[in-house]
């Protein structure tokens, strides 16, 4: 039954980090430590051994990204036009029901030290600095369009691939906003939407590479100074709260439905942590 719980968590797990990962300001990082399966994920992706070991987590947490993806494309881009206040709060719930989660996680080996600050402020500015430049729109680049097959556009994006997925895996950066950056994010999109395998191919490939590669470095960083590290991810996770705080935010009917879906979204979060103790916690095999 444990076991189950923790295929179950881990679809879950990887269904939010799918969806958000497409949503232009909303972390798939910050969803992995929401669901409590960030130390495990970077540990079960960090070499060969530990992928054959954990083989089945990543089945389940992959069926889930990759339904979370497309859910993204088709679904969820629907409620943001439409309940765009809404939408944003309830993610903002997620974020800050999960602080507890992250303090605890953090804190398991060591307490708080003061010099605990310096990574959560560094952490947090640099997600709110991000925010201000994405806010700014100074870096809309035109989509490529690719109808078949080009070995150009196809290193073009294993590479583009490879440094989004990297990014998309460090609580509290966007990893949209990194493909906006690097001019792939409507690309991307709209392959997803025509089942364009010459752009979906080379983009999953990348991704792999980058994930693989960046939860290695992660994994190494959280088992050498694991408090330190979760100062850092806890900056970036309360950063990401400005990140995706709706433009439409204010004292208005909408925002009071907003704080509903937010109250709803700790609800969630807590309910996630419960379902993580049940299921064995954070830790690899």
């Amino acid at each position: 039954m444990k076991k189950i719980l923790e295929y179950i968590k881990a679809f879950l797990s990887g269904l939010a980090f799918g969806i958000a990962n497409v949503i232009p300001g909303v972390s798939g990082g910050t969803m992995l430590v929401i669901f409590g399966v960030f130390d495990r994920l970077m540990d079960s992706i960090s070499g060969i051994k530990a992928i054959f070991n954990n083989i089945l987590f990543l089945l389940s947490f992959g069926v889930g990204a990759g339904g979370g993806i497309i859910m993204s494309a088709f679904v969820i881009s629907s409620l943001f036009e439409s309940f765009g206040v809404q939408t944003n709060m309830f993610f903002i719930g997620l974020i800050l029901g999960s602080v507890p989660l992250i303090v605890k996680i953090g804190t398991e080996e060591q307490k708080v030290r003061p010099t605990c600050i310096f990574p959560f402020v560094i952490a947090l500015a640099a997600v709110v600095a991000l925010s201000v430049l994405e806010q700014m729109d100074l870096f809309h680049i035109a989509p490529d369009v690719v109808e078949g097959f080009d070995i150009v556009a196809s290193v073009k994006l294993i590479v583009c691939a490879a440094v989004a997925a990297l990014t998309m895996i460090i609580p509290g950066v966007s990893g949209s906003f990194i493909m906006m950056l690097l001019g792939v994010y409507e690309t991307i999109i709209n392959a997803i939407k025509t089942f364009n395998l010459f752009v979906i191919i080379p983009f999953a490939i990348g991704a792999v590479i980058g994930i693989i590669g960046g939860a290695r470095l992660i994994s190494t960083v959280i088992k050498k100074q694991k408090l330190m590290a979760y100062s850092a991810i806890l900056g970036l996770v309360i950063g990401s709260v400005y990140a995706i705080l709706p433009s439409g935010f204010g004292f208005n009917l909408s925002t009071g439905y907003g704080f509903v879906c937010l109250l709803f979204g700790v609800l969630a979060a807590v309910l996630i942590d419960k379902l993580g103790s049940l299921g064995g916690g954070n830790s690899a095999e």
